[in-house]
């Protein structure tokens, strides 16, 4: 009764279906043919192609508004939407114009009737379905009669092809006819017409264009008909026209030869008289040859911004592309040259190659452009010559414009500011250029020049730029006085009076510009230096005695002479000038009340050096300091000041500067003087030694700079008297540096990931210089940058493998270059292990691996493992003998189970073939193959190459095996024979193969019977002779089964059973708490290869205990009874084992399963 239910449900759904299809299927009513001008409103049909060509003749005007809303998109429609089956040619009027018609074929494809749009399908008369008056709006209005094949006749008995080639100003048009019929002869006819794709017309909308409109008929040779042909059966014959490209016009950006098309259709009979169609076609259905110059490219090594240099050797790439449908094999020539204003200079040829379609060639030439005329962009290009046959020579030439970078314009400099500077001051200088795109090049603009820029006393063309400094930055940007400025700071030694400048402009590539000078008062004028006392280093004098000391580096004055000076004293001490000599004497007088005056004395001094100090009122003045020593004391005669570069030494000799007398004031002789060092004032800077009478001395490190005095001591062994030794040490620009770098030099980075790096606070320039400039670039264009407002670089690559990023920090002057590699890649390891040591995610066993078995394999995550959210396998069985792989298996395992761990029969299917790529087990020298793709939902992870197993070894003999192999065997044979004993009961054709491969099984069963540690129960034993008894087993194994079908065909009649709401019932089972998707018959770990519903398709044969001794003879024994299995697990329920379980899953599940929890 439910059964009779159930088909009538599925009769009512398959009615209801049926019904609502339907609608989808219903035919529309057929258009009824209009005589007005009106839009027709027709239902949608989606066209389908009809499987062989389809020729139509369209009749419309600009003015008619169902021509522009319906005839015209649809014909359009159909050739977009099926360009290889669908040819028309279209009738246009514009303007009250018609287009050629020599034939007077509008009338005829009429018919007679007055209506406008008109279609005429397959050269069908007025009344036919496919002659149709009107057209519904949209784009549908002609999909019927396309769909229904448009009226063509014989369509496989005929082909025809259309091409064309532009040979200059004219086309070259060829019709291919042939014939497949059976009839011996055929004449036919060949309407071919000259159309334009695109119509530069429209209509009266304004935006609407025809398309396919007549521009010309290609006729036979009196011009008053269609050229006939007579075929005969496999036989192309061909015709061929001439006509200028100029018979249609050009539309938008669309050439004249680009909107060329040629049309053509066969038909039955001429002109005059109503014919079949066989088959139609255009040129735009034929392959097309097209070989074009499709990119054109220069790089100079010299330079890295796309310009060059006259001079330059530069690499010229062009890019030739087959861009048709045909190979190209005729050869031809690649040319590439240069313009020289309107004239076109070759450069070099290379052969042009053969090329299918598509492909490309690549061609290279070196050029020295030295020949090249100084202009601001030159033109390069390649040209296509000697081609045979290119359907489009529109694009055999390509040219690319490139700049030329020329030397840069100097312009006037400036003195900005004061143009009267002081002793101690400094001018600034405005250098200037001529930026102004075109004016010097296209290449180089403020942020690139650079300047030289020297001074010069007026007029005396003496030019030195040690006194320049500056011209870091672009000062007054995009203004006409862009430029940068420059510090000039003259120098003690640099006379007064006026100054001229000059400026150079320096470009990129170090090309440099005129020099420009400013002369006189449009330089800057250094006033009058008064002379200044310099104490440094402090001669020594006895006291008592007249002594002249020099005062070379003592008195100086930037514009006069030592020897023009007058210098006077109103101290006692002092005694004379003598302006010859140079030098000033002096007395320390002994006195009885005060003895010497011993020590550091001062002597203030006035100094005349002629000039006007009328406004200060005094002369310049200062003080000389002398060391007064007793007779007797040995003296130092002023030790020169040391200046020593940052990072450099130096060494002075003391002696010479050392003089010693008795105590009488006679000179003695110094080799008997001693010499201690006795302090460094700055020994963070300058490191000092004394050996022997030699003082040496060095800076700490490279970057250090400061002053340092050093105090040394001589001695005769009774007096002793002291000196300073002043250490300059001048200082030297360094490049800035990237500290610390060594950990960013070599990093990894996932693909498409972006990582960011502080460059700013790692940049350090120990000259304290205020501006820092960076480059940053790298081996994939674009995937480093840096920011220059907050000092960040930012790096993010597409390209996996080594990459490179060069970062130049440079302080204007010097400049250090620092390299990352950078290792990208796109996903992270999955690290597999065969043991469970730590060091892996996943560690895999693999069992059965002899030859002739079939592996298990057991795939455990370990505690290192991410939270994974997905893992696909993939096993690849090969053979290292042949060096093929031919067995492929993916799957995805259970996340659900990743706690417990998956376990898998490697059953992998053939990639040959449908069934197993190892039916009979692993063979000698196969190897299995494990790769993993896993995602934590963040991240991919995939193994970065395969793990291994090699199937090298047999399976031992029998008496080779452990005991638990043993074990494993023996049940297998058992479990093999059972099956194959049922698979021969139940076969009803040939068992001849099962009988082969049973006997077989029981060789191999005999031989591990007679094995000591089994005790098989023979076929004697396990049975009467009587076959009824095998047949009863049989019958009922049978009965077992049937009744397993029919109980799951009661619970599947339980569990679908409806209730009047229509929600699923609970039945029996649910109000007990079972659920049948929980059993432990889903539950892969219990079902183990003995375990499982299996159990109900073996027949067991009972195993005695490993180690039990055989007994010496048989005995014989009754019909064998399977002896009672002690089960594992707990006491089994009052009507024993639940129906379906297995031993196995009652010692798994039994407790759950009587708590009532499964």
């Amino acid at each position: 009764m439910k059964m009779s239910a159930r088909l009538l449900a599925l009769s009512i759904t398959i009615l209801f279906i049926g019904s609502t299809m339907t609608a989808f299927v219903e035919p529309f009513q057929p258009e009824s043919d209009e005589q007005t001008l009106e839009e027709v409103q027709t239902p949608f049909y989606a066209a389908t192609a009809p499987g062989h060509s389809v020729f139509a003749e369209y009749y419309g005007a600009d003015w008619c508004p169902p021509c522009q809303n319906g005839g015209s998109p649809s014909m359009n429609a159909l050739k977009t939407g099926f360009p290889d089956d669908f040819v028309y040619i279209s009738y246009f009027e514009a303007n009250g114009q018609g287009v050629p018609d020599p034939l007077n074929r509008l009338s005829h494809m009429r018919d007679g009737t007055g209506s406008i749009p008109a279609a005429n399908f397959g050269d069908a008369r007025a009344g036919s379905s496919y002659h149709k008056l009107g057209a519904a709006t949209g784009t549908t209005a002609y999909d019927t009669e396309f769909s229904n094949g448009g009226d063509m006749k014989d369509v496989n008995d005929y082909s025809l092809s259309v091409s064309q080639v532009q040979n200059g100003a004219n086309m070259e048009i060829t019709y291919e006819l042939q014939y497949f019929g059976s009839a011996s002869s055929k004449t036919v006819y060949l309407l071919a017409v000259i159309v334009e794709d695109k119509g530069p017309d429209t209509y009266n909308d304004g935006t609407t264009h025809p398309h396919n409109v007549i521009r010309g008929w290609l006729l036979n040779s009196a011009g008053n008909g269609l050229e006939s042909f007579t075929l005969t059966p496999n036989n192309p014959v061909s015709k061929t026209w001439t006509k200028p490209v100029s018979t249609v016009r050009s539309v938008g950006s669309t050439s004249a030869a680009d909107n060329f098309v040629s049309v053509g259709a066969v038909m039955g009979g001429p002109h005059t008289t109503w014919n079949d169609v066989y088959v139609a076609s255009d040129s735009n259905m034929a392959p097309k040859l097209d070989i074009s110059v499709s990119s054109v490219s220069m790089t100079n090594p010299a330079a890295s911004n796309g310009a060059f240099m006259i001079g330059d050797t530069v690499n010229l790439e062009t890019t030739v592309s087959n861009v048709g449908d045909l190979d190209y094999t005729d050869g031809g020539t690649i040319e590439f040259f240069y313009k020289e204003g309107v004239n076109e200079v070759s450069i070099g040829t290379t052969a042009l190659n053969n090329l299918n379609a598509p492909s490309s060639q690549t061609a290279q030439i070196s050029f020295d452009t030295s020949v090249i005329s100084s202009e601001l962009k030159t033109k390069f290009g390649a040209r296509l010559t000697n081609l045979v046959a290119d359907g489009n020579s529109g694009n055999n030439v390509n040219l690319v414009e490139i700049n030329q970078d020329r030397p840069p314009i100097t312009k006037n400099p400036q003195v900005t500011g004061d143009q009267t500077i002081d002793r101690g001051s400094h001018a600034i200088v405005l250098a200037k250029s001529d930026t102004v795109p075109g004016n010097a090049d296209f290449v180089d603009d403020a942020s690139t020049i650079t300047f030289n820029v020297e001074v010069s006393p007026t007029g005396q063309n003496q030019w030195f730029s040690s006194v320049v400094s500056g011209g870091e930055n672009v000062v007054y940007a995009t203004t006409n006085n862009e430029g940068r400025e420059y510090v000039i700071t003259p120098t003690a030694a640099m006379s007064s009076g006026w100054y001229d400048v000059r400026t150079q402009a320096v470009d990129s590539r170090g090309q440099s510009g005129e020099w420009k000078i400013i002369t006189g008062n449009s330089g800057f004028e250094l006033e009058n230096g008064a002379p200044t006392v310099i104490t440094d280093p402090i001669p020594s004098v006895m006291c008592d005695t007249p002594t002249k000391v020099l005062m070379e580096g003592h008195i100086v004055d930037p514009e006069t002479p030592l020897e023009d000076l007058i210098v006077t004293s109103s101290d006692e001490s002092f005694v004379a000038w003598h302006a010859d000599t140079k030098e000033i004497e002096v007395n320390f007088q002994w006195s009885e009340i005060n003895g010497c005056p011993l020590g550091e004395k001062g002597i203030e001094i006035s100094i005349d050096d002629g000039g006007d100090y009328s406004q200060q009122g005094q002369l310049p003045y200062g003080t000389l300091l002398f060391r007064v020593t007793e007779n007797g004391q040995p003296r130092w005669n002023g030790l020169p000041t040391q200046s020593v570069a940052e990072g450099g030494s130096g060494v002075l000799a003391l002696m010479p500067y050392l003089s010693d007398t008795d105590d009488t004031g006679s000179p003695t002789s110094v080799d008997g003087l001693t010499i201690e060092l006795l302090s460094n004032s700055n020994e963070d800077a300058i490191t000092a030694t004394l050996i022997g009478n030699t003082i040496g001395f060095e800076t700490v490190d490279d970057d250090v700079n400061g002053q340092t005095i050093l105090t040394l001591r001589a001695s005769d062994g009774v007096k002793t008297s002291d000196a300073t030794l002043t250490i300059n040490i001048d200082p030297i620009n360094d490049a800035p540096r990237i500290i610390p770098f060594d950990d960013i030099e070599s990093i990894s980075l996932k693909r498409n990931t972006q990582m960011v790096i502080d460059l700013d606070s790692r940049i350090v320039d120990v000259d304290d210089t205020s501006l820092t400039y960076v480059r940053v670039t790298s081996s994939e264009a674009g995937a480093a940058r840096y920011s220059a407002l907050d000092g960040s670089l930012t790096l993010s690559f597409e390209e996996i493998g080594m990459q490179t990023v060069s970062i130049v920090v440079e302080d204007g002057k010097l400049s250090d270059t620092y390299v990352m590699q950078v290792d990208v890649f796109d996903a992270y390891p999955f690290l597999l292990t065969q043991v469970d040591d730590g060091t892996g995610y996943m560690f895999v066993t693999l069992e059965d691996t002899y030859i002739g078995q079939t592996p298990t394999v057991t795939m455990m995550l370990t505690g290192a493992s991410p939270t994974f959210t997905y893992i696909s396998a993939t096993w690849n069985i090969c053979s290292s003998l042949t060096g093929t792989c031919d067995g492929l298996m993916q799957y995805d395992l259970d996340i659900s189970q990743s706690n417990l761990g998956w376990s898998k029969e490697l059953l992998i299917p053939s990639v040959l073939n449908n069934g197993l790529a190892r039916e009979d087990g692993a063979q000698y020298m196969d190897y299995y193959e494990l790769s993993i793709l896993a995602n934590d939902g963040n991240s991919e992870f995939k193994t970065m190459s395969t793990m291994k197993w090699d199937i090298t070894e047999s399976m031992p003999a029998i008496v080779d095996m452990d005991d638990e192999m043993f074990t494993d065997y023996l049940g297998d044979l058992v479990i093999e024979k059972a099956d194959l004993e049922l698979q021969i009961e139940s076969a009803q054709g040939d068992t001849t193969l099962l009988e082969d491969k049973l006997a077989e099984v029981d060789a191999e069963l005999g031989l591990a019977c007679d094995d000591p540690r089994a005790t098989c129960v023979s076929d004697a034993q396990s049975g009467t002779s009587d076959s009824s008894d095998s047949n009863e087993i049989n019958m009922t194994l049978v009965g077992i089964i049937a009744s397993v079908v029919i109980l799951g065909v009661l619970l599947t009649l339980m569990f679908t059973r409806r209730s009047g709401k229509g929600s699923l019932e609970l039945d029996a089972w649910n109000e007990t708490g079972w659920n049948p998707n929980t059993v432990p018959a889903h539950d892969s770990v219990a079902n183990s290869m003995y375990g499982g519903a299996q159990n109900l398709f073996q027949q067991p044969v009972a195993i005695a205990p490993v180690h039990q001794p055989m007994p010496a003879a048989p005995v014989q024994q009754p019909a064998a009874v399977a002896p009672t299995q002690q089960l594992a697990g707990p006491p089994l329920p009052p009507g024993g084992l639940p129906a379906g379980w297995t031993a196995e899953q009652w010692a798994y599940y039994g407790q759950q399963y009587l708590d009532g929890t499964l």
